[in-house]
């Protein structure tokens, strides 16, 4: 029989974060805002005060999963760097191998769950419809976590949630021994890539929707702090972070575009992005042009952290009502702290406009020699 998922609980007493909502666009008309921690909940105002101090946040992040056992082993080849790093199993092994992906891919089936559910892959430029064989998750912690514990706690976390149901493997990263990276100190940014096989031993398939990856962070960073380690886990419109609409390979364009340039190879220059070229030529004409561009995400994003804020407030009220003014005042001197909302496309403008000053003041230098003296 499956084991039953086991949620790590917050409080056994009373209940933790409120965060129903977790920032998403509220209505339309003004509303009351909701506490987002509960004053009579020991552990519901330690997170508080985590969130007021600006503890460094977990993150659980799905990358994505293979579609066809073909792709799902690609990645464990990706992940163990061919065989160079130890990959941790549900089993409780540590295979080591550059054939390790194979052998995982064989002793999980996932030839098997094909053909029982077949559909063929799609056309060159069509959409995949295939359902995931694999889901691959990160699971990290900003710099300065021990990567050992980072290790212990994800293991705690796949098999809290996954040991005896569904087929899963890990393999730890961390720059000081990962062979792909330049060596640096350990535990910066320390992370596992955990692959969990997408239909379980008894047939069911597992799904990850939006409030499952904000249960999974919870459970990530309560097993962290069992060992020992400072972490969070508050949703990132709470904290006054917009939720990127920007994909994830996006980002890691990026990130390749900014290894070439510091390391340029010729025969390894990364592909331009059509999209983010296109973002740039926006930013760069408005910068110097001024022609501003249609942001229509800026009305959610601005309606988002009116709600944000008004949870906030009703979150000190809530406090200075049960006597913790202290608390209050600190709540109230968080909310002006909140950073201005920006979409990513502003983001984006700000750094052209650093980028782009000197031309543009050199620009204007000449406009105002041209001009007609008075």
């Amino acid at each position: 029989m499956a084991k039953r998922t086991v949620r790590i609980a917050r409080d056994k007493e009373a209940p933790g974060l409120n965060i129903g909502s977790r920032g998403r666009k509220g209505p339309t008309a003004p509303r009351d805002g909701r506490p987002l921690f509960d004053p009579s909940s020991p552990s519901s105002m330690a997170a508080l005060r985590r969130t007021l101090n600006r503890v460094p946040e977990v993150m659980v992040k799905v990358t994505g999963g293979g579609r066809d056992s073909g792709t799902a082993e690609a990645h464990i080849d990706y992940i163990d760097r061919h065989g160079e790093l130890d990959v941790l199993t549900d089993d409780g092994d540590a295979l080591k191998g550059k054939d390790v992906s194979s052998v995982l891919v064989k002793d999980w089936k996932l030839d098997t769950v094909i053909n029982q559910r077949h559909r063929d892959a799609p056309a060159s430029g069509e959409k995949d419809k295939r359902a995931k064989l694999v889901h691959n998750i990160v699971l990290s912690m900003p710099h300065g976590a021990p990567p050992q514990k980072v290790l212990d706690a994800a293991q705690f976390f796949a098999r809290e949630n996954f040991a005896f149901s569904h087929r899963y493997a890990m393999v730890l990263h961390d720059p000081a021994t990962d062979p792909k990276h330049e060596k640096t100190e350990s535990g910066k940014n320390p992370h596992v890539h955990l692959v969990v096989k997408a239909v379980s031993e008894t047939g069911e398939r597992l799904y990850i929707r939006k409030n499952t990856l904000q249960d999974w962070r919870e459970q990530f960073a309560q097993a962290l702090r069992d060992r020992g380690v400072v972490a969070n886990a508050t949703p990132a419109a709470i904290r006054g972070k917009g939720r990127s609409s920007t994909k994830g390979a996006m980002h890691q364009h990026q990130e390749r575009i900014a290894k070439w340039q510091s390391k340029p190879d010729a025969n390894k220059k990364p592909i331009a992005s059509l999209f983010l070229q296109g973002q740039v030529e926006t930013a760069i004409n408005e910068v110097v042009n001024g022609v501003v561009p249609d942001m229509p995400g800026k009305d959610m994003l601005e309606s988002t952290r009116k709600n944000v804020v008004a949870d906030w407030q009703a979150t000190a009220r809530a406090l200075r009502a049960a006597g913790m003014e202290n608390d209050a005042v600190a709540v109230e001197e968080f909310i002006k702290t909140l950073p201005a909302v920006k979409t990513d496309y502003e983001q984006l403008r700000d750094r052209v406009a650093v980028e782009q000053k000197p031309a543009v003041d050199k620009q204007s230098q000449d406009v105002d020699q041209l001009a007609p003296s008075r």
